[in-house]
């Protein structure tokens, strides 16, 4: 079927495979040797300090143009008006309208000659209105000389690229207005207007201050730059390229916000950094936090960094503390005598004006602070809370007396104290975790108390006792009315005799149940981990599951040996057929080796294992990273990418200490520690 294009015809045929504008390059290897070299382009001749390497840098990245096979990129070679019109269709983003059907032929004019492999970029550039007739018409008046292969005047290609961005109208009101340039006279008036366009919108400038030199060709590096300009007045979304505000930065890596989402790209030793003013690359300290950014980037990895201006997306509000909603993650403070919310998440700074770090908890209500917020959320976020420098702790001790949850009593020799409690307090009885304020035994415990600036505790640490554990007792009797529990150790033997109270916790398959609820299971033979301290029994778990290592497995009597942390070595029958893994719930129990850290669920009467649970760690690489909603996508040594949610699960760094989702770079590498098919910790490695 014919296509008719300004009055000539183009036939459905035969066409040739395109050819890339230079035509292209082994980006790998070119990338290594520009890297080993010092080089910020992939182009061996495109030196340091080159005064395009900035433009064609970035349009390499983009693909708008390429180099050729031997690495070169040639910047000051010519460049023919069919190479201009493919690299102008790169950069418009048009290539999609390309009919890269093998079948087709494309005919012209006789007069109007352009190479087979361009042939379809400049039928393209005809329709999409970056070509006009007036063209073919030229072309008629230079018998002899292929319209295609002709090199490319500076004038003929900022028309070529005004119209590519769709600034035509400004070209029209402006043919009449004369050139600032001194040669201005020698611009052909067909391109006058669109060159007072061009230098208006600063795509051009002269070759030198004063004269445009029209008719010279456009060379490669001459065309790059005035296409890199022209990005800022038509944006196009190339392939792994994202504009927006960085939202979070480390020596490692950048996080960019763009319309409710926030995608982390890694940093590395090849990653190029430059700012809009000048083409002079930039060190990654300059890089602006919360400021306008665009990043090209590739497998996740940032290869091109440009700050697009000076503005940082924050605000800053001055007030007094009044208080700190951990849960809700909401930070009060007095404004003009109004309480006002700010909203804060995982990753909010909390320092004093010296820089220190600071906890949240220790700030101090109506000191002074300010609140550094982001301006560019629809809702906004604390990134930073600015305090005074919190005063040293100091502590007292004595003799534990009451505590009303508000205040707290203790005896200093003869003498009663009571201090106020901070809002939060930690409570510390070796061999107990959580310990709370109820675990505190009146004239029992010694303990200590840490206070704040404001003499509030902040910190309550029992001395005088520890909670003791029994991992393999049985329960002999219980006495209701007494709540006298009477254990026996594994063997029937070694009695010990000891109090329920109210403040006793009863654990039953991950839940706590009151002590009366729990009176109906408290029966003769039953397996119970137990804690007590003096004769007073602090927690009670109904024994559902051990966790120990792995001694060793008959298959003959269904029997499963397992090694508790406390040494003792359990014999249990078993009926589990596999082993839960990371990924599988069928791997085989021969897979199973000794000292293998492994979980065993019991069924309801503790007679036999049920299911066998490895602990196991397993390392990913880290594709991307989801902070809003705490998930990350990741791909294993083996098998393919998944999503790993990794809410509500403890972060540590590589040195055991707490981290954020924050903390976690694309490109980097994570560790997550499994009990069977769960998930249970993740460390960033």
């Amino acid at each position: 079927m014919p296509i008719h294009i300004n009055g000539k015809k183009a036939v459905i045929g035969a066409l040739a495979l395109s050819l890339a504008f230079g035509g292209g390059y082994a980006a790998a290897p070119h990338a290594a040797y520009a890297a080993a070299n010092g080089l910020n382009t992939p182009f061996s001749d495109i030196s340091s300090g080159h005064w395009a390497e900035k433009h064609v840098a970035k349009l390499a990245l983009q693909n708008i143009i390429s180099g050729y096979p031997n690495g070169t990129f040639a910047p000051s070679k010519d460049v023919s008006q069919q190479e201009a019109v493919l690299m102008a269709l790169r950069f418009a983003g048009l290539m999609d309208k390309v009919d890269n059907d093998p079948s087709a032929v494309i005919e012209f004019n006789d007069s109007f000659v352009v190479s087979n492999s361009f042939k379809k970029y400049v039928l393209v550039a005809f329709n999409e209105g970056l070509l006009d007739t007036s063209e073919m018409s030229q072309a008629a008046n230079v018998p002899g000389t292929p319209w295609g292969t002709k090199p490319a005047s500076r004038e003929w290609v900022t028309k070529l690229i005004i119209k590519a961005i769709g600034k035509t109208g400004l070209a029209d009101g402006l043919k009449n207005t004369p050139s600032s340039f001194t040669d201005g006279g020698q611009i052909d008036s067909r391109y006058l207007g669109y060159v007072n366009a061009a230098v208006e919108l600063e795509l051009v400038k002269g070759v030198t201050e004063t004269t445009f030199q029209p008719k010279a060709n456009i060379t490669r590096a001459s065309l790059a730059t005035i296409l890199s300009f022209a990005q800022a007045q038509f944006e196009v979304d190339y392939e792994g390229q994202t504009s927006g505000i960085v939202s979070k930065l480390s020596d490692s890596s950048l996080t960019v916000y763009e319309n409710g989402v926030e995608t982390s790209y890694a940093l590395d030793e090849n990653t190029l950094y430059y700012t809009y003013k000048n083409t002079v690359p930039i060190s990654k300290s300059n890089l602006l936090l919360y400021g306008d950014i665009t990043v090209i980037a590739k497998d996740g990895v940032a290869k091109y960094v440009e700050v697009k201006s000076d503005t940082v997306h924050t605000t800053t509000v001055a007030g007094t503390f009044l208080r700190n909603v951990a849960d809700e993650k909401k930070i009060y403070l007095w404004i003009n005598k109004v309480p006002v919310p700010f909203d804060y998440n995982d990753s909010v700074i909390v320092e004093d004006t010296a820089g220190t770090p600071v906890k949240l908890s220790d700030l101090k209500a109506d000191s002074p602070i300010s609140i550094v917020q982001d301006s560019f959320r629809d809702k906004p976020l604390v990134v930073k809370i600015v305090t005074a420098p919190v005063a040293s702790q100091n502590t007292v001790k004595g003799l534990f007396f009451s505590t009303d949850g508000k205040i707290i009593t203790i005896k200093e020799g003869s003498s009663l104290s009571t201090k106020y409690l901070a809002k939060e307090v930690e409570v510390e009885i070796e061999g107990l975790k959580e310990a709370a304020l109820d675990d505190l035994l009146k004239e029992t415990d010694q303990v200590e108390l840490t206070l704040n600036a404001d003499e509030q505790v902040t910190k309550i640490k029992v001395e005088s006792r520890k909670v003791e554990v029994l991992d393999q007792a049985k329960i002999a009797s219980f006495v209701e009315d007494m709540k006298l529990l009477t254990i026996v150790d594994a063997e029937g033997k070694n009695p010990k005799s000891l109090y329920l109270t109210d403040k006793t916790k009863v654990d039953f398959y991950g839940t706590f149940i009151s002590v009366e609820s729990s009176y109906d299971l408290l029966l003769q033979g039953t397996q119970v981990i137990l804690s007590y301290t003096g004769d007073k029994v602090v927690s009670i778990k109904i024994v559902t599951s051990y966790t120990g290592k792995f001694v060793s497995i008959d298959t003959l009597d269904y029997e499963l040996k397992l090694k508790l942390d406390t040494g003792a070595t359990l014999t249990l029958p078993y009926s589990a057929n596999y082993v839960e893994t990371p990924g599988s719930n069928t791997t085989p129990l021969a897979q199973l080796k000794k000292d293998d850290l492994i979980t065993v669920e019991l069924n309801p009467t503790q007679e036999s294992v049920i299911k066998i649970k490895a602990h196991r760690d397993v390392t990913y690489t880290v594709q991307v990273i989801d902070i809003m909603n705490k998930k990350i996508r990741v791909q294993p040594a083996t098998g393919s990418a998944f999503e790993l949610s990794i809410k509500d699960l403890p972060l540590t760094d590589k040195d055991g200490k707490e981290a954020t989702i924050g903390n976690i770079s694309v490109g980097s590498s994570i560790t997550a520690s499994y009990v069977g098919l769960l998930p249970t910790a993740i460390r960033v490695n």
